[in-house]
């Protein structure tokens, strides 16, 4: 089981590498004109075009070989992933909402093929948190990349949206992630908590956390000290990792 895990993981960082590719060079006029994103090797140059289409070829095939070796559900997974990623960075960024709604789907999808590639199945519990969450983190990620835009400039033509729909997108984001929150606290009243945890009552602690560092994340995002990608600004920031340290360390006492 912990060598198939070990081998889906690999399949998708080479299968998203190779996407991430593909996405930077789509969007190299855009992140050429971006203060941050013009440093990425396409934009800089520091990379030829020929060097990373070549290499984006050798990542997607060494996944597919590495896929073979898995089980059928989790390669029909991969391709689904790979054909998302695709038609997100080719048509499906550039509509308001249904971008931060795909990459939420392509964060959850991965939940499910780990499941298929270790034979581990995905609680409905599990799907229902990871697409809010992962819902409220990509909306703090298209939040942030509004948030940094200059207000006398105008926003990127790859993207559908205007200066005015940050709030939208906030508040989609902050309810995403509060709901959440809700779903582990339903979760928590359940039956199956009391069958896998020896002491359920403990976990209650874990959603005065997760308030925390999400209502944190966004007071943050707020003021414009957000990183485009919360996840890198999570493992940078002091104050989350405290709190994921408290959250790992009150399910290992709960288990």
């Amino acid at each position: 089981m912990t060598s198939h895990a070990l081998r889906a993981a690999l399949c998708f960082c080479l299968t998203a590498s190779a996407t991430y590719i593909l996405n930077d060079f789509l969007d190299l006029h855009s992140d050429r004109e971006h203060d941050r994103k013009k440093l990425r090797p396409l934009a800089a140059g520091t990379v030829s075009i020929r060097a990373a289409i070549i290499m984006a070829v050798v990542l997607l095939a060494t996944s597919i070989l590495l896929a073979v070796k898995l089980p059928l559900s989790f390669g029909i997974i991969l391709a689904v992933y790979l054909l998302s990623t695709t038609l997100y960075s080719l048509y499906l960024k550039t509509k308001v909402i249904l971008d931060i709604c795909t990459l939420a789907g392509l964060y959850t999808i991965r939940l499910f093929a780990g499941g298929a590639a270790t034979g581990i199945p995905i609680s409905e519990w599990t799907a229902a948190f990871a697409m809010f969450c992962f819902l409220g983190l990509a909306a703090v990620k298209r939040y942030a990349e509004l948030q940094a835009v200059p207000k006398n400039v105008n926003l990127n033509t790859r993207r559908g949206y205007e200066p005015g729909d940050q709030s939208t997108v906030q508040v989609l984001g902050l309810s995403s992630m509060m709901i959440s929150v809700l779903v582990l606290a339903l979760y928590l009243r359940s039956p199956e908590v009391l069958l896998l945890y020896r002491h359920p009552q403990m976990l209650w602690l874990i959603c005065p956390f997760l308030l925390y560092w999400f209502s944190r994340t966004w007071v943050v995002a707020g003021r414009g000290r957000m990183d485009s990608d919360p996840i890198i600004f999570a493992l940078h920031d002091r104050a989350s990792l405290i709190v994921a340290a408290i959250i790992i360390s009150i399910g290992f006492v709960c288990k």
